[in-house]
């Protein structure tokens, strides 16, 4: 999991306040639902729209399949399919923008002035004109830059291209490329010429919303009434702004000249930059969805590696062994997270150890930390180790090794078929029922623990479970119960006592409690893991 939280801004006119995702967050939804973590009530909106999780320390997006659709940076997401956030982020749904912060991170930026250093009334809409004849040495200085700008590798390169060719062009004193939203009191500078000229003075707040509306805009010295209508005071008197679109949900980057050296023709200065700031917005829109490609490719890479990890380590899906039969089924969620399934037989052949858990987090570094518990697990148990001082051992092991913040929930079953009993260690696990053979469902109110890896020398409570003729032991991951369907609402403990009633074998309640979720979920895929395993004495199923 990511150790820095991750702040989700709204910008502009968003139906929706500011949100912190802590760290350790398992499900963090965006949707018009009433139960979403972040409410955006709007008909456009469906009920789950997104999601932020983190996988392998990486806060991380996905669309949940909404109805028009989740943008990062002004490129649509493919549904469900979640890609790595960084720092600055945006968000794009419907006509509106969210900014990602991760921790206190803070773009550099630059100070604008005030609305009341600009009379609104003196900002004006450029309308394009023809080009005049005498335009040639712009157009072959456009075409010049447009090749450097597309062919750019970065973003600020593409944007320092183009703030070049406009002090030269246009022979504006300086040249910006910046970043805002329409209620920002600073910009982010991507790009500016001459290097440092951000300095010179602050750049007019009124003008960059202005030109953020959509349209080119100016201020120029001969219509502004007075020496005091200047942008700053005692600066530029000509200015002019305008937008660079990318494919986002809301513009939110623009190019800014001011104080032009003679007279200037402005419709020859809308013209140029105005095709400057296409292809710049070309550019990033190309540069974006590279960048898309690049996350989703290493973050998709990281998952396979951590599917093989828990495809190898998990345990059989069923068997019989030492007079205990079980049937389990895994599946993976939306992405891998650390779902752990394991069988141990006892040393004394008498006996059999279930154990099942989710480590935290998703990806693979979970899936490592999965792999070496299990291993951990079995080197102590086929050792004659007990499971209560297994679990406290494995607990040890997991705070002494893992990341900070690398937990696990579980709980292993020792069933022994000699004394009729299961004996279960619960370390912050109890998803658990016991299942008799009319089928009638009880919980199990477990002494547990803290999860493994929170508190090193941590001591466990035994519980002991007396097993009557046909009773079944059914133990599942979180995944199950917390599953949420169209509407946001969770799977629940009520519906999982009420799908397990009357099953009368462990692959009836496996298959049922897999259908209960399946119905649940009705199309939306698993959001986490799901583990679900069904044990009982031979003796009472000698058929399974």
């Amino acid at each position: 999991m990511s150790d820095l939280p991750c702040n989700i801004v709204p910008l502009g006119e968003c139906p929706a306040s500011p949100a912190v995702i802590q760290p350790g967050t398992k499900s963090f939804v965006a949707g018009r639902s009433t139960g979403a973590n972040l409410r955006i009530d709007h008909p456009s909106i469906s009920r789950q729209h997104f999601s932020i999780g983190a996988i392998n320390g990486k806060w991380t997006l996905s669309d949940l399949g909404s109805r028009h659709g989740t943008r990062l940076n002004g490129t649509l997401l493919e549904p469900r399919l979640p890609v790595a956030l960084r720092n600055g982020d945006r968000i794009g749904v419907i006509h509106w923008t969210l900014r990602v912060d991760v921790g206190d991170q803070v773009p550099e930026s630059m100070t604008i002035a005030p609305d009341s250093d600009v009379d609104s009334a003196a900002v004006q809409v450029m309308e394009s004109t023809a080009a005049r004849s005498d335009s040639q040495r712009m157009l072959e200085l456009l075409i010049a830059a447009s090749v450097s700008i597309y062919s750019g590798g970065a973003e600020a390169a593409c944007a320092e291209q183009v703030v070049r060719a406009c002090v030269e062009g246009t022979q504006c004193e300086r040249a910006l490329v910046v970043r805002s939203d329409p209620r920002a009191q600073h910009v982010t500078v991507i790009a500016e010429w001459p290097k440092g000229s951000s300095k010179i003075r602050p750049l007019s707040r009124t003008l960059i919303q202005a030109g953020l509306a959509g349209r080119p805009v100016c201020v120029r010295d001969d219509f502004a009434s007075s020496p005091s209508q200047s942008m700053i005071g005692s600066g530029a008197n000509e200015a002019v702004c305008v937008p660079i679109a990318s494919g986002s949900a809301a513009i939110d980057t623009c190019l800014y000249l001011d104080e032009f050296v003679g007279r200037v023709d402005f419709d020859q200065v809308l013209s140029f930059a105005h095709a400057l700031g296409r292809w710049c917005g070309v550019a990033f829109a190309r540069l974006q969805q590279r960048d898309m490609e690049e996350r989703q490719r290493d973050l998709l890479e990281e998952l396979n590696s951590a599917r093989q990890v828990q495809e190898r380590m998990m345990g059989a899906q069923s068997g019989r062994r030492n007079g205990v039969v079980w049937k389990m089924v895994s599946l993976p969620g939306e992405v891998v997270a650390g779902d752990i399934f394991s069988t141990h037989v006892s040393p004394d052949g008498i006996g059999l150890s279930l154990c099942l858990g989710d480590v935290s987090g998703k990806g693979l570094g979970p899936g490592l930390l999965m792999a070496a518990m299990t291993a951990h697990l079995d080197a102590s148990l086929s050792a004659g180790v007990v499971p209560l001082k297994a679990v406290r051992d494995l607990s040890d092991f997991v705070c002494a090794r893992a990341v900070s913040g690398q937990f696990a929930t579980l709980v292993m079953a020792n069933i022994d078929a000699t004394l009729r009993r299961a004996r279960v260690v619960d370390a912050g696990h109890a998803y658990m029922r016991v299942v008799d053979e009319s089928g009638a469902v009880r919980s199990i109110g477990l002494s547990g623990g803290v999860p493994v890896g929170v508190v090193e020398g941590f001591e466990y409570d035994l519980n002991d479970i007396p097993l009557a003729t046909g009773d079944r032991l059914v133990i599942f991951s979180d995944g199950v119960e917390e599953q949420r369907n169209a509407e946001g609402e969770m799977l629940g403990s009520a519906r999982v006592t009420a799908a397990l009633a009357g099953s009368r074998s462990c692959g009836e309640d496996v298959d049922r409690l897999m259908n209960c979720l399946k119905q649940h979920a009705n199309g939306i895929k698993y959001s986490d893991d799901v583990t679900i395993a069904s044990a009982a004495l031979e003796a009472d199923y000698p058929n399974g």
